[in-house]
């Protein structure tokens, strides 16, 4: 994961130098193979572990950084101007056959976009970031994943047959170009995203789009989709097709199934700052995979097991709650500061899917 330390303070008002962030994130885990100066304020090379997802987004960094410095985390709030007259659950509608494989499916709709290169400061951030620049609605869908860690895909919204999407297994045999140019032969454990009756598909479900729906510069309506997928069936899928894509590395490290909705509004955001066009108003939302947060319970005394040094109670309570966790003093002295039985219960944040018992 490359960090573009200016595009990193979009997200935290942090001043250190690119080298003492990468020292800062290589002594509190992240591990960071080099940092190279740049015009934009220098490149951190971050090495993401397997279990980081959350960590694979400028946003993710930030929330990091933002923990070591005792710095807060900006707020995410794309502001939208929508359509007055059409909603996009009559322009669009969204079926999932796979609950299993797809947990959510989000859906915008932007009509009248003008395609055409991305500006300059837009370009050089993704190519810093090691994404070629492609055009201006491509771009927002992988600028927002670069930001955000959570791919998204935009269809050509003309090219989708009665504009439906159903999300389903592949066919046994099923055969599909790839938007790399490639015909691939699928299997049954694989999630497709199919138009129209089902019968014809147009991309595999958090890998790649295919090619009979992507964006050209001659698209004038675009589909927005943003989705969650099941970490392991991606793992599974990326293996058998022998295609490892940006999207697939995010989806199988496990992302945030609440990050969709938001990272579909951000789209949409860049989408009319860059195209144009009008934003259908609402969202087409269908979440069956929707978890009730977990609660977990951290004590002094693991703290004290695992890790060898006291902490006090503040520090402890500032970095659990810098990291999302929202910490909770619930045993019976919580009055009393430094208590060798003081406990906490914590709420798993969606993005830390590792984080399932105290010890972690």
């Amino acid at each position: 994961m490359k960090v573009v330390c200016n595009w990193l303070k979009d997200f935290v008002a942090v001043a250190a130098t690119p080298q003492e962030l990468a020292s800062r994130l290589a002594l509190s885990g992240t591990n960071v193979a080099s940092v190279e100066s740049q015009p934009l304020g220098g490149v951190i090379d971050a090495e993401i572990t397997s279990n980081r997802g959350d960590c694979l987004g400028v946003c993710g960094i930030a929330r990091e950084v933002g923990a070591i410095f005792k710095l807060p985390l900006k707020p995410i709030s794309p502001k939208l101007v929508e359509s007055s007259l059409v909603k996009v659950s009559d322009a669009v509608s969204i079926k999932i056959e796979a609950p299993e494989l797809c947990g959510r499916f989000t859906a915008r709709v932007i009509r009248g976009v003008k395609i055409q290169p991305s500006p300059a400061w837009l370009r050089e951030r993704l190519e810093a970031a090691g994404i070629a620049s492609i055009s201006n609605v491509v771009d927002a869908t992988n600028y927002v994943m670069l930001e955000l860690g959570h791919a998204l895909h935009a269809f050509d919204y003309d090219l989708v047959r009665n504009h439906s999407i159903v999300v389903r297994h592949a066919e046994p045999q099923e055969k599909m170009k790839t938007l790399d140019g490639v015909e691939r032969t699928l299997d049954r454990a694989i999630c497709m995203i199919s138009d129209g009756d089902g019968s014809r598909a147009v991309g595999i479900g958090g890998i790649m789009g295919g090619g009979e729906t992507e964006i050209s510069f001659s698209t004038k309506n675009v589909l927005i989709e943003c989705a969650w997928f099941e970490p392991i069936a991606i793992r599974r899928a990326t293996r058998f097709l022998r295609l490892h894509t940006e999207a697939s590395t995010r989806f199988s490290r496990g992302a945030d199934p609440e990050m969709a909705e938001l990272a579909s509004r951000r789209c949409a955001e860049l989408i009319l700052q860059l195209a144009g066009g009008e934003l259908l108003s609402g969202v087409v939302d269908i979440y069956p995979g929707k978890r009730t947060p977990k609660k977990i319970s951290i004590t002094r005394a693991e703290i004290l097991r695992v890790m060898g040094a006291d902490v006090p109670d503040r520090e402890i309570e500032a970095a659990l709650g810098a990291l999302g966790f929202a910490p909770v003093r619930v045993d019976q002295n919580r009055g009393q500061i430094g208590s060798l039985l003081a406990a906490w219960e914590c709420t798993q944040p969606s993005w830390r899917c590792d984080v399932e018992r105290e010890s972690d």
